[in-house]
């Protein structure tokens, strides 16, 4: 199961997308009305990906984005941004951060899901890879160690052999 964190001020919005991710796609959602309580909750929620309102109080989606892609540990959490903003330097602003991609308010919710599943599937692939990578290196590793082993269990038996002439 995804785990998403929603961060929208707008309370109808806020509930009408923590619905869809919900009932539509089965995620755990975690929401934040601004910035500063989004970077609070990221740690603790641990979000497979993100959609983000760029217009909001306290901290933007803009200065949210730039200390999200200063933590190590966070910087590669997809986010869609969420916004009415369409002009063209915002937009270039926003997307020179490396977000996913970018919804336009009042959305379509079809558009809006088919952006949300394509953002899913990319994510589960990229999980599917690490996965993979994990399992070889578990495998390279068990297999280090047992040659670690009969070397040690050799060595015994020669140091034993010395000891006991």
């Amino acid at each position: 199961m995804f785990n998403v964190l929603l961060v929208e001020d707008n309370s109808g919005t806020q509930i009408l997308l923590k619905n869809i991710l919900k009932r539509k796609f089965y995620c755990n959602v975690y929401t934040a009305k601004d910035g500063i309580e989004a970077l609070k909750l990221v740690t603790i929620s641990k979000p497979d990906f993100i959609l983000l309102d760029y217009m909001m109080p306290h901290m933007d989606g803009y200065e949210f984005l730039k200390e999200l892609k200063e933590r190590k540990i966070h910087r590669n959490i997809p986010v869609i941004v969420i916004s009415a903003v369409n002009d063209k330097s915002s937009l270039q602003k926003i997307l020179s951060l490396g977000v996913k991609d970018y919804i336009l308010k009042p959305f379509n919710i079809e558009n809006t899901m088919e952006k949300i599943a394509k953002v899913m599937n990319e994510r589960n692939k990229d999980l599917s890879s690490s996965l993979k990578n994990l399992e070889s290196r578990v495998t390279l590793l068990e297999r280090q160690n047992k040659t670690l082993k009969k070397l040690n269990s050799e060595s015994s038996l020669i140091d034993r052999r010395i000891f006991l002439n």
